[in-house]
């Protein structure tokens, strides 16, 4: 058990280090998008459970720091934890590539989902081509960790 609440303390104050670092170093028109790989890694390693547990933890978090209670990241991040634990034990032979792969697509969605999201709930936060642009350079950026993200059993 408290092997259990350190590893859970562990990973809180490695998410909060992530969403400060994230503060730090968002550009005018680009805000990143790192607190995808610990609910990536998670989902790859935990199972479905903890990745949409963390995903939740994680979305909690974000929307309470932009202002909502419950927003499109909550949805967002927990779905990433789930379909993560899916693609590294359901479909494939784990590969470095299918790591790289998968992860951009995993960013892709998640961008997707809080963009649509905020587009039917309230205003659209942006043009969709800038919509576009913005997420495929987070998802391009999110990709060096899906390289050394692996399964337990890969």
């Amino acid at each position: 058990m408290i092997k259990y609440l350190k590893k859970v303390l562990l990973w809180i104050i490695i998410l909060l280090t992530i969403i400060f670092f994230e503060s730090m170093i968002a550009l005018p028109y680009l805000k990143l998008n790192l607190t995808l790989v610990p609910v990536y890694y998670i989902g790859v390693r935990e199972g479905a459970f903890q990745g949409c547990l963390s995903g939740i933890f994680t979305g909690f978090l974000e929307d309470a720091i932009s202002g909502d209670f419950i927003g499109p990241s909550i949805l967002s991040k927990g779905f990433i934890g789930i379909i993560s634990s899916y693609l590294s034990d359901r479909f494939f032979i784990w590969k470095p590539m299918l790591g790289i792969i998968s992860i951009f697509l995993l960013s892709m969605i998640e961008e997707t989902i809080v963009y649509f999201s905020l587009t039917i709930f309230s205003k659209g936060p942006t043009s969709f081509q800038e919509f576009l642009m913005m997420s495929f350079i987070r998802s391009i950026i999110n990709i060096p960790a899906g390289r050394f993200i692996k399964p337990k059993n890969a």
